[in-house]
């Protein structure tokens, strides 16, 4: 009897074994799948300065959040693409008074960002998770070519 207990709770570990998938990832950080994405919209003028214009769509299949002052005024960093690849160029936050929000499936937001002072290829980046935060993924903008003012 203990010997056919034992081999049917190997037999299930065995099976059980099988269709476990121990790499579980969300969908939005799987590049197969919709996931959110960061479009350039182009040089603005705001209150007097130019800025870069973004919108950060969730095009996933399940409500993201990040961390921001107010919905469209998110975290984010942005990088300079270098000799030896991307490195921090600057970021807007200091973490006073911002909460995390969240962007629902199919649903956009833009926000605006300050632009380089020197002439680069430089991108946009905001960090977003699960609704449970314990999945975090950068999310970033294509490189684009910035010539700055003379």
């Amino acid at each position: 009897m203990y010997r056919f207990v034992i081999l049917f709770l190997l037999s299930l570990l065995f099976i059980s074994c099988g269709i476990v998938d121990t790499e579980e990832k969300h969908v939005f950080v799987q590049p197969y799948f919709p996931q959110p994405y960061i479009n350039y919209n182009g040089i603005v003028s705001n209150n007097g300065s130019s800025q870069a214009s973004f919108t950060m769509v969730n095009s996933s299949t399940e409500t993201i959040q990040y961390f921001a002052y107010a919905p469209a005024e998110p975290h984010y960093s942005s990088e300079v693409l270098t000799d030896s690849g991307w490195v921090y160029l600057f970021w807007n936050w200091c973490g006073t008074g911002a909460e995390y929000f969240s962007l629902e499936s199919d649903s956009s937001f833009e926000f605006t960002t300050g632009l380089p002072n020197e002439s680069c290829t430089w991108r946009v980046m905001i960090n977003v998770s699960d609704q449970e935060g314990t999945n975090t993924h950068f999310v970033r903008s294509e490189g684009l070519e910035y010539t700055a003012p003379q």
